[in-house]
């Protein structure tokens, strides 16, 4: 049979200790998945993420809708001046290519209402094209087109004053008269191509709307000849006929929208918020206007969107690059406008890789505290059991040297009253040691044997005949004066057999220990009594 391992007392109460703590903390693990303590960060993130949204897609549905409205007046205003000056010039609306020299004209009657649109709103610029060319001979003349640029350098700024616009396109002489100064970037006309944000609003124009229904905002691009990244509205210039004549409109450049709609970063650097175009569930990033604080995202294409355990959208780009946040649809247009169906939506995120990090950082002092306290636990349970069993066993150990009667108490009643029964049952077998050792001196001296003497041992010989072969084994060894450790190495037993013979042998034989056994035994040798044990 396999050898039982035997733990002294002190392990015992130790490991019964730990079981406890164990108990305890798998608890407290319980107790923490339950009340979401280890999601505490991400529900800060989340929480986070949908304040910042609400703002900031607020932020944008407001200063784009109070820009399209203004845009709206800017072209009624602008087609108004001009239809008074054709008029008043006796030329057809419709001809306006035809007549290249009123072209100076009519964008100078232009330039007051511009410069007070731009000065009146927050955008990086203010602009105006018509459908016609200053130089319809040259090459190019197809895609040149006539028009004013003003760019305000200090969008944010509270002092809104002339001197923070510069002159990107238009007439020199249109600068000059009002002291405007060129852009590097300056050029006579603008260059358009087909199918730009120019054309485009044209070819959709429609007589039969409102122009209220009929603007369009140009997703996130580079005007031919500039340097900067931009958003356009773009507003036809119709006139009381239905004749297009052109298009204004405001500029929201990357640096305006990353001014006005950066998050918060006190939580997290890396937190960034997007404006783009929406399909379905895709983010089209390659048109999108990005505000950072800290380090630019450059995503230039699809961000595919689903959505994790958490409850968070997960966005994936097309190498695997994963961001982690909350996006809102938002309304840009009308429903019943010309591009109502394009839809847009605004995102706040942040790396994936970054969120992981926030929330491990977040829950690592608590799994700290725990792996402290559980060390704690396990000193304090190694201390308590030394503390606990330490007068236990210096008494056993007493005992040991010197016998029961030298025993001290532990003052742990159980303990003392089992060492009050020991020594009450140890001087109880001297006694009848005692006893039979008297007899055995009476029978020495008288000739013949105590009759009740011999009644006894054959009393006792006949019970050992009932013993069953197993325990014949086990007291034959003990006969031999093997104790019961030598016995269980001996016969290849575990000890807990060896204690279950033992009970069996004492019963059967009526002795209560061992020791009272090996009383008989011996008594029944001093007198030459055989034992009947094979």
């Amino acid at each position: 049979m396999k050898k039982q391992i035997e733990i002294s007392l002190r392990m015992r109460l130790f490991l019964f200790l730990i079981l406890f703590l164990v108990v305890i903390m798998l608890a407290l693990l319980l107790i923490f998945f339950a009340t979401d303590v280890f999601s505490t960060g991400i529900n800060e993130i989340k929480v986070f993420l949908a304040n910042e949204l609400d703002h900031i897609a607020g932020n944008v549905e407001t200063e784009y809708g109070t820009l399209a409205v203004d845009g709206i007046a800017l072209s009624e205003t602008i087609t108004g001046i001009w239809e008074k000056e054709m008029r008043d010039s006796g030329v057809n609306l419709s001809s306006l290519q035809e007549n290249p020299h009123l072209l100076n004209r009519l964008l100078d009657s232009c330039m007051d209402p511009l410069l007070a649109a731009l000065s009146k709103n927050t955008a990086s610029a203010a602009y105006l094209i018509l459908d016609a060319t200053v130089n319809p001979h040259i090459s190019d003349a197809d895609y040149s087109r006539a028009g004013l640029f003003l760019r305000n350098m200090e969008p944010n700024a509270i002092n809104r004053s002339n001197p923070s616009i510069r002159y990107l396109r238009g007439p020199v002489v249109l600068a000059q008269s009002r002291n405007l100064m060129l852009l590097p970037q300056w050029e006579m006309e603008f260059h358009t191509t087909s199918g730009d944000f120019f054309h485009k609003t044209l070819e959709n124009a429609d007589s039969n709307l409102d122009i209220s229904r009929q603007y369009y905002w140009n997703p996130n691009s580079v005007l031919h000849g500039d340097y900067e990244n931009a958003m356009l509205l773009c507003v036809p210039l119709a006139a009381s006929d239905g004749t297009v004549l052109g298009i204004c409109g405001f500029e929201v450049s990357d640096m305006l929208f990353k001014l006005q709609n950066a998050p918060d970063i006190s939580v997290q650097p890396r937190f960034f918020s997007v404006l783009a175009p929406l399909s379905g569930q895709v983010l089209d990033g390659s048109k999108a206007m990005f505000a950072f604080r800290s380090e630019n995202p450059k995503i230039c294409g699809d961000l595919k969107t689903y959505e994790n355990k958490y409850q968070l959208s997960v966005f994936e780009t097309s190498d695997g690059t994963q961001y982690v946040g909350l996006f809102r649809e938002i309304n840009l247009y009308p429903k019943d406008a010309i591009h109502g169906d394009e839809n847009w939506a605004v995102a706040v995120m942040l790396p994936g890789d970054l969120l992981n990090e926030y929330v491990r950082s977040k829950n690592t002092p608590i799994l700290i505290l725990l792996a402290l306290l559980l060390a704690f636990s396990i000193a304090a349970a190694l201390y308590i059991s030394r503390r606990y069993l330490s007068p236990v066993l210096r008494t056993i150990d007493k005992v040991k040297e010197h016998g029961l009667s030298q025993y001290t108490k532990t003052h742990i009643r159980e303990i003392d009253d089992l060492f009050v029964f020991l020594a009450e049952q140890d001087a109880y077998y001297n006694r009848k040691e005692q006893t039979l050792s008297h007899d055995a001196e009476a029978t020495e001296k008288q000739p013949e044997p105590d009759e009740e003497a011999e009644a006894m041992f054959r009393e006792f010989s006949r019970k050992l005949e009932t013993l069953s072969r197993a325990e014949k084994q086990v007291f034959n060894l003990y006969v031999q004066g093997y104790d019961a450790r030598e016995i269980t190495e001996i016969l290849c037993l575990s000890i807990n057999t060896i204690k279950t013979h033992n009970k069996r042998i004492y019963y059967k034989l009526g002795v209560s220990s061992r020791k009272e056994l090996m009383v008989y035994l011996r008594k029944m040798r001093e007198k030459g009594c055989p034992i009947p044990i094979e």
